[in-house]
């Protein structure tokens, strides 16, 4: 479980929906079928007929804006010396996990006023959605973890990144700058319903909404609600002042597999989404499978259209902790601290008692503890339009605004931009997208689909090693479609 511990911390401080997913590849083509729910639960199958079904899918990425390493390709990133590195302590001479980070990586720094860290990791499990005339009815389970971290001093990343003895932190004073930083792991299972509301020759119009069973199994959360300062007074030692923040986080000790996915918390959420769709022709195009079959052709029909325009409201929602869970808020809370950089990543259950050691006992200090919190999910807004330029050719600008949630324990999603070129036929696609992270941070991608297997990332220049990387990602799985009725 330390391990474990460990690891999420280090993703989710100093390394990223489900929430840092990107609008693009899969969830934006013709044929995403069950993946399109997850970017607009208005977003059904392109076939009339439709029956979607995914076995299995993945999906993970990590971005930030302060941290970079030269560029190489993944393949050297990915390594089983660097895998060793982190799970033989013999080989790190005693090194923090932060340490081992810096060194194996060889991590530079480019740090800005505020930086962001996102990352996450998706396993979609068996999906399905089905097209019944007018109506649309799906489910898509996955299992997710996701780490936001928003508002970073550039202080902060370098004690997290080299530790409480850098050199370039001694004798420095800084604020925490209102930092937010959570990580949450949990399962999903969302049920979806979409119905076409209005059809002429012209337009159509339909309405959806998914409904989300959240199962809540590991949390970390830290979040400065004021003006917390630090001063690195050397010696390893850190002197807060005026420190109002919250520390809060629901896990185990224990290294049992049983225990480690136990449920700590459950809760729920919703989308809202709308499509608006321009045709290009009155009637549907109609395509006939077996057609030498004298009546026993299979016809699947689809809206060929000018442009599509897609909005949603998305993860409307909250899980609450209340089992192993643990709660602390400081008010006016000052003291000395040491190695604790060490604390930090021996994970949450040191970290919580080095912090209570050093400041609850002070005078004027307040801490006040409770058995349960409520944490909330990223809500955004995503919007999708797409253009057909010309036979199986598309252009396609799609984004994701996060919406605040001021006074609440809530979990933040990226904002993104994305244009994508896009090449499409029924048994295979690819697709080139540029996306614009927080509105500062371009990156190239690259996806394809090959009948039911598709693979894609947003960091392709990165992937490969012609960029300094500052964000890498990669999705895939295996969805059919199993459209074999009669038409009628």
């Amino acid at each position: 479980m330390k391990k474990l511990i460990n690891i999420i911390v280090l993703i989710g401080f100093a390394q990223a929906n489900a929430f840092a997913q990107f609008p693009t590849g899969i969830s934006t083509s013709n044929y995403s079928g069950v993946m399109g729910i997850s970017i607009n639960p208005a977003n059904t199958n392109y076939l009339n007929n439709g029956t979607d079904f995914m076995l299995f899918g993945f999906s993970g990425n990590a971005m930030n804006n302060g941290l970079y390493m030269n560029a190489k390709p993944v393949t050297k990133i990915i390594s089983p010396e660097i895998i060793d590195a982190f799970s033989n302590k013999e080989n790190n001479n005693g090194e923090s996990v932060s340490q081992t980070f810096d060194r194996v990586f060889d991590m530079k720094r480019d740090l800005k006023d505020n930086n962001y860290i996102f990352a996450d990791a998706t396993i979609y499990g068996p999906s399905f959605l089905i097209n019944l005339r007018k109506h649309s009815f799906g489910i898509l389970s996955s299992f997710k973890t996701a780490s936001s971290t928003v508002k970073l001093a550039p202080e902060m990343l370098t004690f997290l990144l080299k530790g409480s003895t850098a050199s370039d932190l001694q004798y420095k004073t800084f604020k925490l700058n209102n930092v937010v930083s959570g990580t949450l792991v949990y399962t999903d299972i969302a049920f979806n319903y979409s119905y076409q509301i209005f059809e002429n020759d012209r337009t159509k119009q339909r309405l959806g909404a998914s409904v989300h069973y959240l199962k809540g199994i590991n949390s970390i959360n830290f979040e400065d609600l004021g003006n917390t300062t630090w001063s690195f007074i050397g010696d390893s030692s850190i002197y807060m002042t005026k420190g109002d923040f919250s520390y809060n986080y629901a896990a185990t000790k224990s290294a049992e597999i049983k225990d480690l996915l136990e449920r700590r918390g459950s809760g729920f959420s919703f989308d809202l989404g709308y499509t608006y769709m321009k045709k290009k022709k009155s009637r549907p195009t109609r395509l006939t499978v077996c057609p030498n079959i004298r009546f026993l052709g299979r016809i699947r029909t689809y809206q060929e259209y000018k442009w599509r325009l897609g909005v949603a409201i998305m993860d409307i929602g909250y899980i609450k902790f209340n089992n192993q869970t643990v709660t602390n808020n400081y008010k006016n809370a000052y003291g000395e601290t040491k190695n604790l950089d060490l604390s930090f990543y021996n994970g949450v259950f040191a970290l919580e008692r080095q912090l209570r050691e050093s400041l609850s006992g002070n005078p004027g200090t307040i801490l006040t503890n409770e058995k349960e919190y409520t944490v909330f999910t990223p809500m955004r807004f995503n919007f999708q339009f797409d253009y057909y330029f010309r036979e199986n050719l598309f252009f396609n600008f799609s984004g994701t605004q996060r919406i605040p949630m001021p006074g609440t324990l809530a979990m933040r999603a990226p904002n993104i931009l994305s244009l994508t070129t896009r090449y499409e036929k029924q048994n295979y696609e690819i697709g080139v997208p540029i996306s614009l992270i927080e509105y500062q941070y371009p990156v190239l991608g690259f996806n394809f689909r090959v009948g039911p297997f598709y693979m894609g990332t947003n960091h392709l220049l990165e992937m490969v090693g012609i960029r300094k990387i500052k964000g890498l990602d990669l999705f895939l799985g295996l969805k059919f479609n199993l459209s074999n009725f009669r038409g009628v």
